[in-house]
């Protein structure tokens, strides 16, 4: 029993002397992405870089199996992520609240570190990259349950920004206190958004909850109060210092969401990646069929097609029609590779309305 204690303890040991060196190489990425910071042109256009996708997945795929891979893959992103903002100044638009779903987003690509600026509507965030106050706007793009984010994909057509990456964000809301004791709370702070997903729990606990603006003043609110909790997510609820009283309270569960990351510059091609593009059709029979062939023909996978009514703001020359649709449509290739491009070059000449939205790496 003795000999097996004295193996615990050194084992501890052994762990802080690791998490010692873990602190000291973290420092040192830290300080080579800052001199990186330093060696930049002062007029250097910040970019996106998409190498930190393929060099994780290298990295995992070296591992020995000693840490799990998708926990492995959850902290080297967290790394990557923190030292972009140390490489270059960023600042990046998100439709809000803080606290929310695109907050979320653009934290786990750009890092704390990045100045994350909240925008009450899509039109707003990509006017901020439009005039270059931010480099980059997070905007949500696609739900399981509900398909493209149509108000996100209507203003896009509306910009000469483009989609240069999408990222897949799981959303779950918990109750989070002071004490982290579930017989503790009395009442919950909580958006009106974040109300909604746990309605059930909310009323079969028999909860007041108090509306609030944002996710992070319920946090703020919380902390302050003993007796309340704070409907959010573990992240946010964690940096003010509050700890979870009761795990996962959303009605349906946790929520897979798409994000676009939206820039000027169109990205680069990996190797494996999608291409969003919006059409509308001439008023012909067999006019959408005909579209269609031409990726058929070429081999191309059409992953995702949906329609919409055209609305009169927009640019896709059916000001005013009644009836007129728009068409969202994914295909497997970037915009640059050849039967791509033949493709597109085709569905132009068949359209009334052609517009690239963007090529970004495929989410696997």
């Amino acid at each position: 029993m003795v000999d097996r204690k004295r193996e615990v303890d050194e084992l501890r040991q052994e762990l802080q002397r690791i998490d010692g060196q873990i602190l000291d190489v973290l420092e040192r990425r830290g300080k080579a992405a800052r001199k990186l910071r330093e060696l930049r042109a002062p007029d250097a256009q910040a970019h996106l870089s998409l190498q930190d996708r393929g060099q994780i997945a290298a990295l995992v795929a070296r591992a020995s199996g000693e840490m799990p891979p998708e926990d492995l893959r959850v902290i080297l992103g967290q790394v990557y992520a923190s030292c972009i903002a140390l490489e270059m100044p960023l600042v990046v638009a998100y439709l809000g609240p803080a606290g929310a779903g695109a907050h979320a987003a653009a934290r786990s690509r750009f890092g704390a570190g990045a100045e994350l600026l909240a925008a009450d509507s899509t039109y707003k965030a990509l006017d901020e990259v439009t005039r270059k106050r931010a480099e980059f706007a997070v905007l949500p793009l696609e739900t399981l349950v509900d398909g493209p984010v149509q108000s996100t994909i209507s203003a896009l057509t509306n910009t000469d920004l483009k989609i240069e990456l999408a990222l897949e964000v799981t959303q779950d809301l918990h109750l989070l206190s002071r004490t982290g004791n579930d017989g503790d709370v009395e009442k919950v702070y909580a958006t009106a958004a974040d109300h909604a997903r746990a309605q059930r729990f909310l009323t079969s606990r028999r909860l007041p909850v108090l509306d609030v603006k944002s996710s992070l003043m319920a946090c703020e609110l919380a902390l302050e109060d003993h007796g309340a909790a704070a409907l959010t997510t573990e992240v946010f609820g964690a940096e003010k210092g509050l700890l979870v009283a009761t795990k996962s309270v959303s009605d349906n569960g946790p929520e897979k969401m798409r994000y676009a990351v939206i820039g000027h510059r169109p990205s680069g091609r990996t190797g494996d990646d999608t291409t969003a593009c919006v059409f509308s059709v001439q008023d012909s029979p067999g006019a959408l069929l005909d579209i269609l062939a031409q990726f058929a023909e070429r081999e191309i996978n059409l992953t995702k097609i949906q329609s919409r009514p055209a609305h009169e703001d927009s640019t896709d020359g059916q000001r005013g029609e009644d009836w007129a649709y728009l068409f969202f449509i994914e295909v497997m290739g970037h915009s640059t590779d050849r039967n791509v491009v033949a493709a597109l070059e085709e569905v132009k000449k068949k359209t009334r309305f052609f517009k690239v939205l963007g090529s970004y790496p495929t989410l696997r």
